[in-house]
């Protein structure tokens, strides 16, 4: 990512201009009626920062620890599947991103490449985030490979 965005907006823009249409479908998409997108993006638009004025903030520290892990400040890279639509290493590059950041990145079960590759690809903290599909003996495998490959916990979804 560029360092001369500025704002969020401006991301967003740019992600725009690079993406085909089916693909920037999907990112700014949600399932079904979208009502959840919805409520979930006027619940971030009701946060706010209270401005301070004249307060020494040179010295502020917003980093946190998660399940023991260290976090910059207290914000994950959330699970999204199919990244590798969207840049060519997938949820590898995602993984490097948040590590070179300083947080943790929770893995989507349906991105590209492997749990195993993307846990190789950077030194960061990571959940795994697991679907239940009800295939018990699958489940276990996954919960296994996670666990070998160094994933800190399991992000457990279930709406599916």
């Amino acid at each position: 990512m560029s360092l001369d965005f500025l704002t969020n907006e401006e991301i967003v823009h740019a992600a725009r201009r690079n993406l085909s249409q089916g693909t920037w479908d999907y990112l700014v998409g949600a399932s079904e009626s979208e009502t959840t997108m919805r409520r979930n993006r006027l619940a971030f638009d009701r946060v706010a920062f209270r401005p301070r004025v004249l307060v020494d903030v040179s010295h502020v520290d917003t980093s946190t620890t998660f399940l023991g892990q260290n976090m910059r400040i207290p914000v994950m890279l959330a699970p999204m599947g199919s990244l590798q639509t969207l840049f060519p290493e997938g949820g590898a590059a995602s993984s490097k991103a948040a590590a070179e950041f300083g947080t943790i990145h929770v893995v989507s079960s349906v991105t590209q490449p492997s749990l195993e590759d993307i846990s190789a690809a950077a030194d960061n903290p990571k959940i795994f985030q697991l679907y239940i599909h009800g295939d018990w003996e699958w489940t276990k495998d996954m919960i296994d490979r996670a666990r070998e490959a160094g994933y800190k916990g399991l992000c457990i979804t279930v709406d599916t």
